[in-house]
Formats: structure tokens, sequence, C-alpha cells
């Protein structure tokens, strides 16, 4: 065959359009596969410190991603432990021996913190105090919602701060005198660090490898009833869920928009770590509740899930039930005087007999 034949281009043709059909499916995949993984995770660690003026008598540290415990160190044995056991090939053996130097070093912090606050506030110095510390952050799709630090003494939260606003939030009056100490560059500079390295770096590099925990799809119910006040109330509860992320929302006869007083628990979690999630709505009297579906979005739910309200419920009337009282006490005593009768007059009988 010669070059530049027709059939030679043509074959040339086929095996170019194969070749970019073929990296097309495989972008496809690539971006299907990132989608899937992409989810909201949240990540806290929390250090607990007992300690008098004179000592640190026990340290701790918990990280939980997802709310599945991931690490923990205790002061008595000076050991990270991993519970799961994936993660410590993952991070390696450079981020657990910076963790656990880290860990160590926070004992002598603490031990500057108590007595700190112990001589400022003339307390007495031989007393057990516990000091903690709190870091929260949470990924959604790849992006830092939440970066948090809370400051908690004797149980009582003192300050907290929010990345992105950037500054401490005093919330005990009885300690705000120490704000300006906070605020200084060098906790500053080590506080951006370590929420940066030990809460969201590490969060992704955990999550973006493996799933924590098995995802579970939302249990949902569709219910409504009609007030005192005679408004239908529709009540859309989903719980039993994983992860937290999840949207719903009420449509009528397909269409979203605004039919009434809308009303949100908050996304709560229950005993088992998954989530509970309860929207209602209250519509007017002269609304039937007919054509209303509430819409769910979650990453287990291959595309929004419709459930639809069931029949309105028959709301019992006064005078009904009345009606229905009087009723049953007419019966009621009906038989009873059927019975005296029956009782009299086999009593009559018998003391004819007797006479």
């Amino acid at each position: 065959m010669k070059p530049g034949s027709p059939l030679l281009r043509s074959t040339g043709c086929q095996r170019s359009w194969r070749w970019f059909f073929s990296a097309g499916l495989l972008i496809l995949e690539v971006f299907a596969l990132r989608k899937t993984q992409a989810a909201h995770h949240r990540h806290m660690i929390q250090l607990t410190a007992v300690g008098t003026g004179y000592s640190v008598l026990e340290l701790s540290a918990i990280s939980l991603i997802d709310d599945v415990e991931v690490v923990f160190y205790n002061k008595a044995q000076k050991q990270i432990a991993i519970k799961i056991p994936w993660v410590s090939k993952l991070v390696g053996i450079n981020y657990l021996t910076q963790l656990h130097d880290l860990l160590v070093s926070h004992e002598q912090h603490f031990h500057w913190t108590f007595q700190f606050l112990l001589l400022r506030n003339n307390t007495n110095p031989d007393r057990n105090h516990t000091a903690q510390l709190l870091g929260e952050c949470e990924v959604d799709n790849d992006i830092t919602v939440k970066s948090h630090a809370h400051l908690i003494w004797g149980g009582k939260e003192s300050y907290r701060i929010d990345e992105e606003v950037g500054h401490w939030e005093n919330i005990d009056p009885d300690v705000k005198r120490y704000q300006h100490v906070l605020e200084r560059p060098l906790w500053t500079n080590l506080r951006k660090r370590y929420m940066k390295l030990f809460c969201v770096d590490i969060m992704r590099k955990i999550v973006e490898y493996s799933s924590i925990r098995d995802n579970v799809a939302p249990e949902v119910v569709v219910s409504q009833h009609v007030s005192p006040e005679g408004s239908i109330i529709l009540s859309c509860i989903a719980t039993g869920f994983y992860p937290r992320s999840i949207i719903m929302h009420w449509e009528k006869n397909g269409k979203l928009g605004i039919w009434g007083n809308e009303s949100s628990s908050g996304t709560l979690p229950n005993m088992d770590s998954t989530f509970y999630l309860k929207v209602t709505l209250e519509l007017p009297p002269e609304d039937s509740g007919a054509g209303y579906t509430c819409v769910i979005e979650h990453s287990e739910l291959k595309s929004p899930a419709m459930y639809s309200v069931p029949r309105k419920t028959t709301k019992n009337k006064p005078w009904i039930l009345a009606l229905g009282i009087m009723l049953a006490v007419m019966i009621l005593l009906s038989c009873a005087g059927v019975f005296i009768k029956w009782k009299m007059r086999k009593t009559g009988m018998h003391v004819r007999r007797e006479k």
C-alpha cells in the first residue's frame, strides 16, 4: 500500500479517534473518582492537662477524624498510639516523631500555664486544675471551611479563634486581661503552623488515601399533622447517614419556593457517629399539603431522592368527639338498665318460689 493512500489515511484517522476517545474516557473516570472521594470531613484534636502550680500530673491528647479515633497519647506512656494501622505507614515515621516531640514539649507549656494563671489569680497552687486546648478544622470538596481553636480553663471556655477572622475572642471576662499574650507574634505563628500542619494537612492526606469509615445513605421518614391552631405541619427526617454533609429542601409540584415557615434542627450527631436532620414546613390552614415532596441530596445517593408527603390526616373535631362520648355513655347506661331489670326479675322469681 502506497504512503498517503486514502485507505492508510483512513486507518490513521481511526487510530487517532480511538486514542482521543480512550483518553476522554480516562479523564472522565478520573473526574468521576475525584467527585466520589470529595466530601465533607472534620478533624478534632483535644489536649487535656491536669496539674497544680508545681507540676503537670496528667496530659492526654486525642485525634478524631470524622468522629473516628485515629491517634491517642498520654503522659504516663509517652507514646503515640495509632488506632488505624495503615495510618502509621501513610504519615511516616518523621511525622510521628515530630508529633511525639511536640506533645512532650506541651507538657512544659502547660506547666508554665498553670504557674502563670495560678500566681496571677492568687489561686491555691496545691489544688488540681484542668486546662484544655481544642482544635477543629473541616474541609468540604478540598476547601477549608472551618479552622477554629478553643482554650478551656476549669471546664469553662475562655478564648476561641476563627482562623479566617484572625484574632482571639474572649469568652470568659475573668481572663480577658491575658488576650495580649495570645496575640503575640510568636504564639500567632505557632498556632497557624500547627493548625495547618496537624489539623488540616494531615486530615486531607488521610481522607484522600482511604475512607476512615463506611459511608451510609440516610433513612428518611416524611409525615404531616394538623396543629391545634389548624395549620398543616410537614416533617422530613433523615437519620443514620454518613458523612455529615447533606442537603434537604421542600418542593411543591417539582418547583422550589417559599410555601410557609420552614425550620431545621440542624445536623446533629447520633450515638453511633452517624447524623440526624429534621426539617419542618408549616403551611397555612387553606393549604391542603398536596403535591409536596422532601428532596434530599447526599454523597451516598446516586441522584437527589424525592419523598412525597403522605395523605393529609383527618383532624379530630370537638363535636365529633363529644358525640362519640355521648353515644358510648348512652350504650353503657342502656346495658346497665337491661342488666338491672334482668337481675330484679330473677330475684323476684326466686322469692315467689320460696313462698
